[in-house]
């Protein structure tokens, strides 16, 4: 009966907004913020994601929608839904199926300095196992390994990391799919300097009542200034200056000031 009632109402349980966000940027964070709003509803799991558009589904639109219903059985009639898979901003077939599947919706998407982001990735995957090489090695390597993940977690890419600070490129293929309105942009260190001001702009954004950081606040989650404390800043200052570009292309299009980052 449960199954058959959540199939029934499907089409109107997706998300009313998507987080995405670089890997290791705070997409975390923002779930656990927007999990303590009395009219928000986010899909648990946070960890790990969900990933609901991430991979086709065989029955098309209408499986997408029943894996949705699944996340959000049990959220409160009228509340905001909210999806977090941090690949979404990067993938070109999950921006495909999202965009088709909810027009209407909004995305917000949280980004840290791409260095920063690179380094802190690759510790993770030091300590889950999957990487053996030293930093410098894998940045060189990058984009000519084998992935030792199943092919159907090809998206996970454990050893691109600087590819991944593309934000530039990735900002304008949201843009111009969704528009500016329907796209939140933001920096993790512009966030933490000023929990405030970017708690009242994102509750604006989803359009729930606003409430102070004080009331929203929690845990800086799975990225801070200790993960990055080993990197070397000769290497760290000539990979900045290669994905420069992207970044001051980034701010173009978005308008976000990253001066917090030094670029």
């Amino acid at each position: 009966m449960g199954r058959e009632h959540r199939a029934v109402n499907s089409r109107s349980l997706v998300p009313d907004v998507i987080i995405g966000g670089a890997p290791r940027s705070g997409t975390t964070f923002l779930c656990e913020l927007l999990a303590k709003h009395p009219q928000v509803s986010v899909a648990r799991p946070f960890i790990p994601e969900p990933k609901v558009c991430m991979t086709a589904h065989p029955a098309g639109d209408a499986g997408l929608r029943a894996r949705y219903a699944d996340f959000f059985a049990d959220a409160p009639s009228g509340s905001i839904r909210i999806e977090k898979t941090s690949y979404y901003l990067e993938n070109s077939d999950a921006r495909e199926r999202l965009v088709r599947l909810l027009p209407e919706a909004k995305f917000i998407f949280i980004l840290r300095e791409p260095v920063a982001r690179a380094y802190s990735n690759w510790a993770r995957s030091r300590a889950q196992g999957l990487e053996t090489l030293t930093f410098a090695e894998a940045v060189e390597l990058e984009g000519r390994r084998p992935s030792p993940l199943p092919p159907e977690r090809d998206y996970a890419r454990p050893f691109d990391y600087m590819s991944r600070g593309r934000y530039g490129t990735f900002a304008q293929a949201w843009l111009e799919t969704v528009g500016q309105s329907r796209a939140f942009f933001c920096v993790l260190e512009a966030v933490i300097a000023a929990p405030e001001r970017f708690v009242a702009d994102l509750q604006r954004f989803i359009g729930v009542d606003p409430l102070p950081w004080s009331r929203l606040a929690t845990r800086q989650a799975n990225a801070g200034e200790t993960d990055v404390a080993g990197i070397d800043l000769a290497l760290a200052a000539r990979l900045r200056c290669r994905i420069a570009p992207e970044v001051e292309r980034f701010a173009q299009l978005t308008e976000v000031d990253v001066t917090i980052w030094g670029y």
